[in-house]
């Protein structure tokens, strides 16, 4: 009997598993909601009747930081609250005023200090009859109007925010059913149904939603992870945004549909000013965006028409975008960042959720990946192939495959049978390893994750308090309930040595299919009545419990060195504040020219809205990639923060070597330019740290005045100094690219020396093997020109210094940071950062000097400067001098080259750690 129940739980099993490739192989839009489908969303967006919220005038009161107010309609009660934080952010919450029957789910633990966010006292607070007019303390004047309830936000006596101006706020509140309620409520509100999955709502729906305009804006940015549009366009004739975190395969581009993550922030971008805006809500949201003019809108906006014509200078024509949110349940809570710049708002941001902390030196270096390798001596011989062509990696990845029957923490006994042995052959070469561990778990009594957690009431619950169960890789399935504290404790223990057996210091991990994935759940995903730690509804939390997942991972590879080694974590499921824990990437994609394309608006959308360290996929998950578009994929990626080479179980073997030696050529010069430019990689990530600054940025961030860059997607900037603007078309021999900046701004192309005035475009013939890149002048960076098998092997490597200078011919500046590129100690001052300068110093005299920017780093380096390559030399150079601690001057030698306007400095040899300075006499 138990052999038939076997083979019929086999045949189910496998059934299931092909339903689901039948879903990856084409995306089956019908498994996936549509805002018509969804109750909530659909009583939102189609508001007949509005309950018109307004102020109680009685009740509006404040203290030093916060103001607070009823709101009443003819629905129920509400209680407002206006709060000035620190750096130019102020915060609006709206809850329940009294007798919730059950509490609403706030996902504080996205934000870095939780509840405990630093105020900024009003300058002044006026009390009127029928509005109350607010003073920040950067001269923001925010204006609560009280009948009908709207909040408006001047800048300079501007108007550039608008709250509720459409009159949307609705706040369902939770109800006990009772006889009759189904026929009252609204299509949706007690219960729903999907395919053929049920949702019970045993207290009803208790959706949220609020409109706001942004005021003189035509561009606005965010909402990642949509595989669209970098700048976020009208939905009026579409579905809204949505984020709800979903296991979305071979996901189509240009679509608004839901990914993998949610980051539900906004970033609003005028040549004069940038706002910011995250809206603090973990259920599923949908987003409206509608872009328009405040002309066009006054047929059914006549007060704020009227508002704009009063505050806003050169009224004709002022752009404007509307946007609804509209939540499943918990609180309209959201954060407004007043900028002015966009650099200013990526501070506000990251002080909010967090910074990517400094990451391994080895996580910015080349990753080598697939679905599967098939035992150690498949790895080991992928390893020594790299070596045999030359190729630097840095990393090699292990799926599902390498577990024994998709039990995480475990090995396969026979393809795998000295881990230990194998990690470390990678680890002599200077490399690291990482394997995938899911949150689900294989339900087998025998297996000690399962049995353990299980004992310990651990797993997530259903509606009737069972242990819920869905399907996945192992098959039946149990989900890990990391709301609760002690499961995140659980998880992070397992990652100590003694508990995940075949584990070192140098294995790394990988956190997939924790939207959560269930093959056999709608949307394929968590039933939405699912129960978990402290009574919380799946609903409320889905978009964080990834958050929780990685985070808790982080947290285990800190313990198991005692907090000594910097861990790395890669996450498929992320929300605003992941990037405190991990790294990012885009999920399944295809092998396409068009998969290739959208990499970038996915990547910048992720960059500017806090979460750094992303990438793609190179050459794409699903498919087999012809050689022209996998080593187009390697020249695009190897300019992106994460760079990774990942595939499917069933595609060709995809390792550089296998494809003819002019490919393999191409991608090694590709993946070795990468390397190259590590010390300058590592120094955006560190600055990141201090500033929240993304090393990968729009050009608008570094350009905010020039319109002409605003829709710009096909190139961008890797920090401050460079600009990348790949082929990512078939059968291109030229491309064409924009170069921001004002008319004293000039770029320079990286080969070629060649100046180029800004604004403007320009034309790069691009044949197979160029990477159209360009340094901007006034820009110093430092690189290495040896490169070796992997990063860990260059850390003490000399430098080469690239040096543009500016439009005028007299400054250039740039910085290195350095550590030890693996542990904490950089905490303990153990790390340089010093800064170059390039100037004019008179008519016969340019100089090169160094100067240390934090004298906290007390590490010194026996590392030297080889070479310095100096662009844009309009002059004649007579002899170079060299001064260091003696100011002895040492004669250099130099190569000038006046067609090509450079000048190389060869073997100055001075120590990246020692104050020099280097003459340029004319």
């Amino acid at each position: 009997m138990w052999d038939v129940v076997s083979k019929f739980m086999t045949l189910r099993i496998i059934l299931i598993f092909f339903i689901y490739v039948s879903i990856i192989q084409a995306v089956d839009r019908s498994n996936f909601k549509k805002c018509e489908q969804s109750g909530f969303c659909k009583r939102h967006r189609t508001q007949t009747e509005k309950a018109n919220y307004i102020v109680t005038a009685g009740t509006v009161t404040h203290n030093s930081s916060t103001l607070t107010a009823d709101l009443v309609s003819r629905v129920n009660k509400l209680k407002l609250s206006i709060v000035s934080l620190n750096d130019a952010t102020i915060r609006l919450l709206i809850d329940e005023k009294e007798g919730a029957i059950r509490p609403r789910f706030q996902p504080l633990d996205a934000l870095k200090d939780g509840s405990n966010l630093k105020t900024l006292d009003f300058k002044s607070v006026e009390i009127n009859d029928n509005s109350t007019i607010i003073i920040t303390a950067n001269n923001a004047k925010v204006l609560l109007n009280y009948e009908p309830f709207r909040i408006d936000l001047f800048i300079k006596d501007e108007l550039v925010i608008s709250i509720n101006p459409n009159n949307a706020l609705k706040f369902e509140q939770f109800r006990k059913k009772e006889d009759g309620d189904e026929a009252k409520g609204a299509e949706g509100f007690w219960e729903e149904d999907f395919k053929n999955h049920h949702d019970s709502k045993p207290f009803g729906s208790s959706s949220v939603g609020i409109d706001l305009s942004f005021i003189g804006y035509k561009f606005i940015y965010g909402l990642p992870e949509h595989a669209d549009s970098f700048a976020l366009r009208s939905t009026t004739s579409v579905d809204p945004y949505r984020l709800y975190n979903l296991d979305v395969f071979e996901f189509e581009v240009n679509e608004l549909m839901s990914l993998y993550g949610a980051v539900p922030f906004l970033l609003a971008h005028n040549k004069e000013h940038s706002l910011g805006l995250l809206w603090l809500n973990a259920a599923e949201t949908w987003v409206d965006i509608d872009s328009s003019t405040a002309d066009k809108a006054c047929f059914i906006l006549g007060i704020l028409r009227s508002l704009v014509e009063k505050f806003r200078r050169n009224s004709v024509d002022v752009p404007q975008i509307d946007v609804h949110f509209m939540s499943e349940s918990g609180l309209v809570d959201f954060f407004l960042m007043l900028g002015p710049k966009p650099d200013d708002i990526f501070r506000q941001n990251s002080g909010l959720t967090g910074v990517y902390p400094l990451p391994p030196l080895f996580a910015l270096g080349y990753h080598q990946c697939r679905w599967n390798y098939n035992d150690e001596v498949d790895v080991l011989e992928v390893h020594a192939n790299f070596d045999k062509h030359d190729i630097p990696v840095d990393a090699i990845w292990l799926d599902i495959e390498h577990t024994d029957g998709k039990r995480y923490f475990t090995w396969d006994p026979n393809k795998f049978s000295k881990p230990k042995e194998m990690i470390d052959s990678l680890v002599a070469k200077g490399r690291k390893m990482i394997t995938i561990i899911d949150p689900h778990i294989k339900k087998d009594s025998n297996y000690h994750v399962y049995k353990e957690a299980k004992e310990l009431g651990y797993f997530i619950k259903k509606r009737d308090g069972e242990e819920y169960e869905g399907h996945c890789w192992p098959g039946a399935s149990a989900y890990l309930d990391f709301l609760n504290p002690a499961v995140r404790n659980f998880w992070a223990n397992k990652f100590a040595f003694d508990q995940y057996a075949g584990s070192t210091q140098d294995l790394f991990t990988w956190n997939d299919m924790n939207e959560p994935s269930v093959f056999s759940g709608p949307e394929v995903t968590m039933d939405k009545d699912a129960r978990h730690f402290g009574d919380w509804e799946h609903r409320d939390i889905h978009n964080i419990y990834g958050f929780y997942h990685h985070s808790s991972t982080y947290r285990g590879h800190l313990a198991r060195t005692n907090g000594h080694k910097r861990p790395f974590i890669l996450t498929r499921s992320f929300f605003a504040g992941s990037q405190r824990t991990t790294a990012v990437w885009t999920g399944d994609n295809t092998a396409s020219w068009q998969q290739l394309k959208i990499t970038v608006p996915m990547l910048l959308s992720l960059s500017i809205s806090g979460i750094p360290h992303v990438g793609a996929d190179v050459g794409g998950f699903f498919g087999n990639p012809d050689e022209q578009l996998l080593i187009r994929w390697y020249q695009v990626a190897a300019f992106q923060p994460f760079f990774r080479s990942h595939s499917h179980i069933d595609t060709k073997r995809r390792e550089p070597w296998l494809f003819s030696d002019s490919t393999k050529l191409v991608i090694r010069k590709a993946i070795r330019t990468r390397y190259s430019l590590l010390p300058y990689w590592y120094t955006l990530f560190y600055e990141h740290t201090l500033t929240g600054k993304p090393p990968m940025r729009p050009l608008w961030s570094e350009f905010p005045d020039d319109e002409d860059a605003f829709d710009e997607e096909r190139e961008w900037l890797i920090g401050p100094s460079l600009l990348v603007r790949p082929v990512m078309d078939p059968d291109v021999q030229s491309v064409s690219l924009y170069l921001p900046g004002k008319r004293n701004v000039i770029w320079y192309g990286w080969n070629d020396h060649k100046g180029h005035g800004a604004p403007g475009a320009v034309y790069v013939d691009t044949p197979i093997d160029v990477i159209p890149l360009f340094q901007r002048g006034g820009t110093i960076i430092p690189t290495w020109e040896r490169v070796r098998r992997a990063s860990s092997l260059m850390i003490q490597d000399p430098i080469t210094l690239y040096i543009a200078i500016n439009f005028n011919g007299d400054h250039a500046n740039g910085t290195i940071y350095m550590d030890d590129g693996e542990t904490f100690e950089y905490r303990n001052g153990q790390y340089f950062y010093w800064g170059f300068i390039y100037k004019k110093e008179g008519d016969q005299l340019h100089s090169i000097s160094s100067k240390n920017l934090d004298k906290r780093g007390k590490l010194e380096s026996d590392a030297i400067i080889e070479k310095i390559v100096i662009r844009g030399v309009r002059y004649y150079p007579t002899n170079v001098h060299i001064y260091l601690d003696d100011w002895n001057p040492e004669t250099a030698d130099y190569i000038h080259d006046r067609d090509a306007q450079t000048l190389i400095i060869r073997k100055p040899n001075v120590l990246l750690t020692q104050e020099f300075r280097i003459d340029i006499h004319i």
